[in-house]
């Protein structure tokens, strides 16, 4: 999926679309989404333009990555969530409706709204180590676009 420099959050990192921002750092910005699973759900996005994960680079990542578990610890302070869940959406597939690469923190209650655990597979035979080959052969393979 292409980069659309257009995209809701671009916008927001250009300031032609205000947010309720929580943090903003040299290299990303952290905000309450406007339509909130539960109240205190956050957004972070990287200030790097990048459609999805797999399109970010290492220390634009690892930027966010190390910024998670400090805006964790202010939701559940700021909310009183029991738990949280920090997910990514990568891909229309998976959801991923804004094409920057954002994470969400949400923050969770007992009885909330929200339905988990997903649907579980299993693997058949040797499914589960073809599965594993496959994915170490490409971690060895030169970078490709995803």
């Amino acid at each position: 999926m292409a980069y659309d420099p257009q995209n809701i959050f671009a916008r927001i990192l250009r300031g032609e679309i205000p947010a309720a921002k929580v943090l903003e750092t040299d290299h990303a910005l952290a905000f309450l989404d406007v339509g909130p699973v539960n109240k205190g759900h956050l957004l972070v996005i990287p200030k790097a333009e990048a459609a999805t994960l797999s399109d970010l680079p290492d220390e634009a990542a690892a930027h966010v990555g190390a910024l998670l578990p400090r805006l964790c610890r202010a939701v559940r302070a700021a909310t009183g969530a029991d738990a949280l869940n920090i997910v990514v959406n990568h891909g229309e597939a998976a959801g991923q409706t804004v094409h920057h690469v954002h994470w969400h923190i949400i923050p969770r209650f007992p009885g909330d709204a929200v339905r988990w655990p997903w649907p579980h597979q299993s693997y058949a035979d040797d499914e589960m180590e073809q599965m594993r080959s496959r994915i170490a052969r490409a971690l060895d393979a030169p970078e490709s676009s995803s």
